[in-house]
């Protein structure tokens, strides 16, 4: 069975740095993270420093985390189609139903600079449908005006039909998604925990699907990535967070070029996770926010 992993305006400049291979929606500098050395729970990875990606936040709904999302202006969160979906029919949350918590990093408890901020307005993509893995992104607009901090900053996105289309790269994927697909194993991580995982071509990708008997459709719009024996993945409330890569090779600076979406199960052989692939919805993000 295919399961999903479980996700007034102030005007602003659009920054297109061609050298960079980035765009940034902000009115700040977008993609700073703070470096660390440790790496691998997602599935196999370790904890991440607080502030360590300032961008990413946490989507709750009755007080409980259930997917992440990014950061890309002061107004805007990027996450997945799928976290906006009620599991009834094509049913959608309500915007007054879910808020999103700013510079979280231990859920168990609220961070002295974490803040809450309702959700004024839903996007999903009009070519996403809710269990069907195509399309699978949606941008939040939150009430009020996101404050910029060392902790809470943008993410920057990758150029439209950017013609590097990340494979053989190492990203980075981080979320509070559950620790191993197994409940008697893991739980769903109070820390944010990040990992590093390998980008696939997308035909390797589907080849690896098709031998392990799955029907998943992998289309274009996707970025696969994980590792072939397994090991480490995102997981289930990983969903709508981001898969990062270096810009190029500027250690202080990450691209967030996909959203968590779909795959089968968490961590398995020949079964990489499944990202919304950022740069091919770049003109609707575009539309979305303003731009």
């Amino acid at each position: 069975m295919e399961i999903f992993i479980i996700v007034c305006f102030m005007f602003v400049t659009v920054l297109e740095t061609e050298a960079f291979n980035n765009i940034n929606f902000a009115d700040v500098n977008c993609g700073k993270y703070r470096a660390a050395r440790r790496f691998g729970k997602i599935v196999g990875g370790s904890n991440a420093d607080k502030g360590e990606f300032p961008w990413l936040v946490s989507i709750t709904r009755r007080g409980g985390h259930f997917c992440g999302g990014t950061v890309i202006t002061n107004k805007f969160v990027m996450t997945a189609g799928h976290c906006l979906c009620t599991g009834i029919d094509q049913d959608r949350l309500l915007p007054t139903s879910i808020k999103i918590t700013m510079a979280q990093h231990d859920l168990s408890h609220k961070d002295a600079d974490a803040y809450q901020m309702a959700v004024e307005a839903i996007t999903v993509h009009p070519g996403y449908e809710c269990d069907r893995p195509k399309d699978d992104i949606a941008i939040l607009e939150v009430a009020g005006t996101i404050r910029w901090s060392e902790t809470v900053l943008p993410a920057c996105l990758p150029l439209e039909g950017n013609e590097n289309d990340f494979a053989n790269l190492l990203a980075t994927v981080a979320g509070w998604g559950w620790t191993n697909e197994d409940s008697n194993k893991g739980r769903r991580a109070n820390n944010l925990q990040k990992a590093k995982i390998n980008v696939f071509e997308t035909n390797t990708c589907r080849a690896w699907y098709k031998s392990q008997g799955k029907q998943t459709r992998i289309q274009d719009s996707h970025i696969c990535a994980g590792y072939e024996n397994g090991g480490i993945d995102a997981c289930w409330a990983d969903s709508g967070g981001p898969l990062m890569v270096n810009s190029n090779g500027q250690n202080d600076q990450m691209i967030v070029v996909g959203v968590v979406s779909t795959g089968i199960g968490c961590a398995r052989p020949y079964l990489p996770g499944i990202y919304t692939r950022v740069s091919d919805y770049i003109p609707w993000i575009r539309h979305v926010i303003g731009k």
